[in-house]
This record gives C-alpha cells, structure tokens and sequence, in this order.
C-alpha cells in the first residue's frame, strides 16, 4: 500500500521577473495604489481583465519611465476576480486581485512550477498554491490503477510518498486544479 508520509503548509517569498507590478488597496472602499517598477526602455501596455476575459481596462505606457504609479478607483466593477496585466516585447507579468463587497483583496503569487524530486525510494513533491486553489493528487501504477488520491488547498502542498512497499515499476503521479496540470513519473527499482 502506498501512504503519504507527510503532508504541510508553509507560505514562501518569490522571485519574480524584473518588472513587478505591486498593487496596494487603499482606506477609500474600491481603490488601490498600482505601480510598475523595473521597467526597461521600451512601450508598455497595461490592461485590467475579468475573470470571464473581458478588458476592463486599458492603457499604453509609451517610452517607459523608470517606474509608473496610479490610484484606480474600481467602484464601476462588479466583485469579482480580475487581473492586472503589463506587457512589452519581453513578455508579461500579472497581479491578480479581487474586489468583494467595496474591498480589494490583492494575491501576491506569482505562478510557480512545482518541485518534484525522489529520494531512494521517496518521491518528494512541492507545489506553491498562494491562491489556495483545491488540487486533486493522484497516485497511478502502469496499469493506470489509482493507489492514492486526496485534494489539498494549502498555501504549499508539500507531499511525500514512499514507494518501498509496492512493486518495482514505473508510477505516475498527477496533479490537477481547474487552472493547471502536472504529471510527474516515478520509477520504483527496488
């Protein structure tokens, strides 16, 4: 039978790419502080979107100064989940943030990949999930048999499972939530 050993949560700071978005709510009900730091020469263009993909907002930052601040007064939105996007030639960075009931509530991660290791006959998996999404993880043999199942919403999933007690072969190990997928092979060589 195939157990977890351990299962833990932990919040963890991040490192992010050289421009940042930070997004400060404000005192006054539906607005916030936004400012973009870093920003390298070049035009910049900042949208506001809804969760169902609707701009809300848009803005071209031309010719980019070192850094770029604005007080947005969101009381015309409807509460809900939006995303502050900045994008140039280089690619782009995101703030996620939610309004509910005259607050803004700002989520500070950025989107990590899981760590996935083995030890001897341990598989070790860590997932950052600031946002607490609810992640299915699953243990599969080579015939596709589930041998372990659970969901985790923890601020860091952090799971270990150990293979000493099944046989030799190839496991999959999959982790799934509504917004991303992860699959992860583990041989067992006993």
């Amino acid at each position: 039978m195939l157990l977890p050993l351990f299962t833990s949560a932990k919040g963890k700071d991040k490192a992010a790419k050289t421009t940042k978005v930070y997004m400060q709510p404000l005192n006054k009900d539906y607005h916030a502080a936004v400012s973009l730091v870093n920003l390298e020469e070049g035009k910049y263009t900042l949208t506001i979107e809804s969760e169902n993909g609707v701009n809300v907002y848009y803005d071209a930052v031309l010719k980019s100064p070192e850094s770029f601040a604005k007080v947005f007064d969101f009381s015309r939105l409807e509460d809900g989940e939006y995303t502050i996007r900045v994008k140039n030639k280089e690619g782009v960075v995101e703030r996620h943030f939610g309004l509910e009931n005259g607050k803004v509530k700002v989520y500070y991660e950025e989107k990590e990949e899981p760590v996935f290791k083995t030890v001897g006959q341990k598989a070790i998996f860590v997932l950052p999930n600031e946002n607490n999404l609810n992640y299915s993880i699953r243990v599969l043999d080579a015939e596709g048999e589930q041998l372990f199942a659970t969901n985790e919403n923890a601020s860091t999933i952090k799971k270990m499972f150990d293979f000493s007690n099944v046989e030799a072969g190839r496991y999959q190990i999959l982790v799934s939530s509504n917004k991303s997928d992860y699959s992860f092979d583990f041989v067992n060589q006993r």
